[in-house]
């Protein structure tokens, strides 16, 4: 017996013109990006098939805030380690500069330790390169200091109770680490398109407050010379005016970022903003840690890519910034997971133990079972059994 002629893909086909289908015109809007590039051709990204245009009055050729002739009388941020101006500065500009956030030797220490290390993939011949420099990505592999650094761990960031204070306003207790990598602004690179980074979710635009929010290290002094990140100050209104599909008119003109190395800069994720155009003889670093709700899809895979080492002496903080404390609704292993609370060291969530086995040669999966299934299937050494074990030990066993 042959399936409904309504079900087959010829007729679904056949009655689904793109008239009829739904919130076509959403997804398919472009918004807020395509009106504003209509009213704003001057943000139009370069293009990377030719060598770099100068003098056209495109958003790289610009400067830092205080040399700048719209910016120069503008209050725009500036470090400070004042919680509450950076409150303001947020709101009014979508980003605050947190002075000394990494101590000398912090900075020192972290600092070289991405500079050995992506001297040292350019070696292996393994360096991911970009049109606006090298990237060092999923830097918790790649020293100590960057793994402390997504538990802002104030032996590695000395700011880091202030910056838990303010990610924890702005997305609330029990956010994630998106991801942590390196961003590289080499000599004679592109600049990048200025962009949001939670553009994923447009046409969507979160009004109230961001889904995203970013911590960014400065392990170089920036400028305008050597690629300092552009920025619209308080372009993450802009968006958040345009609402849900909504278009955007004229913007500001894009800054340079000027600090010095050690300063963290906090940012909105819907603040347009993008690497600078390295006119420098020197390559320069930047290492950004993006920030999301518990139940967004992280940028990196940590369940696969962080290595076994760091996975084994993490703390239950490490893991739950990386994922790896399954909640209700999301990171669940084999059903593991529902129910959840998500909080730091919830054995009800901790999947760690199943990436643990998988590195031991040692995951078993739960397959076909049924009423006949023979005492070997159903007596096995499942993974998940040790799991659900593990779960409902009481509080206090180790």
């Amino acid at each position: 017996m042959g399936i409904p002629k309504e079900f087959t893909p010829e007729t679904v086909r056949e009655q689904s013109p793109d008239s009829e289908q739904l919130y076509t015109d959403f997804w398919r809007s472009g918004e807020p990006f395509k009106s504003m590039l209509e009213a704003n051709p001057w943000l139009m990204p370069p293009d990377m098939r030719k060598p770099l245009e100068w003098g056209t009055g495109r958003y790289w050729e610009t400067t830092v805030a205080r040399k700048h002739d719209y910016w120069r009388d503008f209050e725009l941020p500036k470090p400070t380690k004042d919680i509450r101006q950076m409150r303001h500065d947020l709101r009014e500009w979508g980003f605050c500069l947190v002075e000394e956030g990494l101590s000398d030797a912090q900075y020192a220490r972290m600092r070289g330790r991405l500079r050995a290390q992506a001297e040292g993939e350019r070696l292996a011949g393994i360096e991911q390169r970009t049109p606006f420099g090298q990237y060092v990505n999923t830097l918790v592999n790649k020293g100590r200091c960057f793994a402390q650094c997504i538990e802002q761990d104030p032996e590695a960031v000395q700011a880091g109770p202030l910056i838990e204070q303010i990610v924890d306003e702005t997305l609330g207790p029990g956010w994630i680490c998106h991801s942590f990598l390196a961003n590289g602004a080499d000599p004679g690179g592109y600049p990048q398109g200025l962009h949001i980074d939670q553009g994923p979710l447009m046409p969507w635009v979160t009004v109230e407050a961001p889904a995203l929010f970013n911590t960014m290290y400065l392990l170089d002094d920036v400028d305008e010379s050597n690629g300092g990140t552009l920025v619209i100050p308080g372009s993450h209104k802009a968006m958040a005016a345009a609402g849900n599909g909504g278009t955007i008119g004229k913007l500001p003109p894009a800054i340079n970022l000027e600090a010095r190395g050690g300063t963290i800069m906090l940012f909105d994720g819907r603040l347009l903003h993008g690497t600078g155009a390295n006119r420098s003889s020197d390559q320069r670093f930047v290492a950004t840690m993006s920030n999301v709700k518990p139940w967004t899809r992280q940028q990196e895979n940590w369940a696969l890519s962080v290595a076994p080492e760091v996975l084994e002496s993490a703390s239950p903080k490490l893991l739950h910034r990386m994922g790896l404390q399954a909640i209700v609704y999301g990171g669940t292993v084999e059903g593991f997971g529902l129910g959840a609370r998500g909080g730091v060291g919830d054995r009800g969530g901790a999947i760690k133990q199943f990436r643990s086995a998988l590195d031991a040669g040692e995951y078993r999966r739960v397959g076909e079972l049924d009423a006949d299934s023979p005492d070997e299937d159903l007596q096995r050494d499942y993974t998940l059994r040790h799991a659900l074990a593990s779960a409902r030990r009481p509080r206090s066993d180790p």
